[in-house]
């Protein structure tokens, strides 16, 4: 097993202060997953908040029955309790605290908005009220684009986590690769990928979108479908099986979707395949500084019509990744305003194709690739061209 990698989290104390300075943004509450486990370092589930200070010292609210837990892992010691209970409601604790550091009357920022995960963090409705309500001098700002922004600019340790769990999900595929057959359930393949990236060193099977995503068959084809948790159905002879696999590395994701047929392909599994492998060649091929990613999209669009394929690829062809509930923003989109940014050095981003035919198959891509000074890098090693097993 690998040794841990140090983060300077001091150092991204100083990187979100710069920007707060340059907002006038006086004091940031953060709620999301994201934002919880970049700037503490500790795994946080439950409604929580950060409490970023322009000047002071930063402290966390957790949950009554985890405050213990999150001291010992966060680098921050002061850890709040919050509870349902007279006294330990969350909101007042936090404006106390906002009162404390003498910023009732400054700018606040919170993390406003939406994402495509359910569970992201966002302050919820009742909880903006209720602040707005107990600091009726203060300002409001939205700071989710500030904290996207730097969560998105990967440091060099953060590089080496990220390549790490990529190569744990590597170990996983190959467990899958030496075992897959008919008879096998989806949720056994699961497993098998599951307990070899456990044994490697993966933490958590991080996704909310079902732990190890695996389908067989009909299953990897619904139209667009880029969502499958494994079920009890049996694989098939015949079958292609979608096997995209999530481990975690101190708090880092590895995502990695491979593709395999039980025993040959058909005509038509082959030509879709074809199709699919030149399509994530010309992604990654185009994951470099300074790319548009409306225009990859667009370009992309166009290879799929060229094989016929327009209305079975989902038009979509990234994401972001990083550390704990990282798992969004960017996307690489020829929609605004996605449309008008550009890759830019140390992103590290998903590559993604979703190429569904209903009645044929379905095949998905999704690996991380570093986006370096010139060029980039795909993390994990295994191949692209789908493989054939049994």
């Amino acid at each position: 097993m690998s040794a841990p990698v140090s983060i300077n989290f001091e150092g991204r104390l100083k990187k979100i202060r710069a920007k707060m300075e340059e907002e006038k943004i006086d004091v940031i509450i953060g709620t999301r997953l994201r934002s919880l486990g970049y700037f503490s370092g500790a795994f946080i589930p439950w409604r929580s908040a950060i409490i970023i200070p322009l000047d002071g010292a930063p402290e966390i609210f957790t949950l009554l029955l985890d405050v213990e837990r999150v001291k010992d892992d966060s680098w921050i010691k002061k850890v709040n309790i919050w509870g349902p209970a007279e006294g330990m409601y969350f909101e007042p604790q936090i404006v106390e605290s906002i009162k404390k550091l003498g910023y009732d009357k400054g700018r606040i920022g919170v993390e406003y908005g939406q994402e495509m995960i359910l569970a992201s963090g966002h302050i919820l409705a009742a909880e903006y009220d209720k602040l707005k309500n107990l600091l009726p001098e203060a300002e409001f700002k939205n700071a989710t684009p500030l904290i996207d922004y730097i969560t998105s600019i990967k440091e060099p340790e953060e590089i080496k986590l990220l390549r790490r769990a990529s190569e744990i999900t590597d170990v996983g595929q190959k467990a899958v690769k030496d075992e897959l057959c008919v008879g096998m359930t989806e949720t056994e393949v699961a497993g098998i990928a599951e307990y070899a990236m456990r044994k490697a060193g993966s933490d958590w099977a991080w996704t909310l979108t079902g732990g190890q995503e695996i389908a067989s068959g009909y299953r990897t084809a619904y139209a667009m479908g880029g969502c499958t948790p494994a079920t009890t159905k049996i694989i098939q002879p015949g079958d292609n099986v979608l096997v995209d696999l999530h481990a975690m590395y101190q708090l880092y994701y590895g995502d990695l979707s491979h593709n395999y047929f039980v025993n040959q392909p058909t005509r038509e599994q082959k030509k879709l395949a074809d199709a699919y492998v030149e399509i994530c060649y010309a992604l990654i091929d185009a994951m470099h500084p300074g790319a548009n990613r409306g225009q990859i999209a667009a370009n992309l669009l166009n290879i799929a019509k060229r094989h016929g394929y327009e209305n079975d690829i989902l038009f979509a062809f990234g994401h972001g990744i990083g550390g704990v509930g990282n798992e969004s923003y960017p996307i690489i989109v020829d929609m605004e305003p996605w449309n008008e940014m550009e890759l830019e050095p140390n992103m590290v981003e998903i590559a993604a194709v979703v190429l569904n035919k209903p009645g044929v198959g379905g095949m998905r891509l999704e690996r991380p690739v570093w986006i370096k000074e010139s060029g980039n890098e795909v993390l994990p090693k295994t191949e692209i061209e789908p493989e054939i097993v049994g």
